[in-house]
């Protein structure tokens, strides 16, 4: 069922009329401007095509925006925190590797100061003839 406008144009085509309730009328619409209140009909209108009521519309589209920004908020929160986990944990993993060269590195010096040291003892011990051939044998 085709309506004609009060401009004379078909209404039920064009997806820039609104069909408005109280008259009977396929009134020209424009989606940005007439979002809440079409004039000459008032609150009681069907947009797009005279299918959808502009109510609906405004529902949909706050849907929409709002899972938008959901979505959006959770993958800015996903890669803050777990790549941001990621790159703690390497950061972590170098830091104990550098650790552990230094551990490393002072072992090394200890193992080397207890030979220097168990090599003059040794040395001392020849000198006073107190190395027994025996590590376990008492001294006299």
């Amino acid at each position: 069922a085709v309506v004609s406008t009060q401009s004379g144009h078909s209404g039920r085509g064009s997806g820039k009329c609104a069909w408005c309730k109280e008259t009977g009328t396929c009134l020209p619409y424009n989606p940005v401007t007439d979002i809440t209140n079409l004039p000459n009909c008032g609150k009681d209108f069907y947009a797009s095509n005279c299918v959808v009521n502009h109510k609906m519309v405004i529902v949909g589209v706050g849907i929409a925006a709002g899972l938008v920004i959901l979505f959006v908020t959770g993958c800015t929160i996903w890669c803050c925190c777990c790549r941001g986990r990621k790159a703690r944990a390497k950061k972590m993993r170098k830091q104990e590797d550098e650790y552990q060269v230094q551990r490393d590195a002072i072992s090394d010096k200890h193992e080397a100061g207890r030979a220097d040291r168990q090599e003059k003892h040794d040395a001392i011990r020849m000198k006073y003839g107190l190395k027994k051939s025996n590590a376990y044998q008492q001294f006299d």
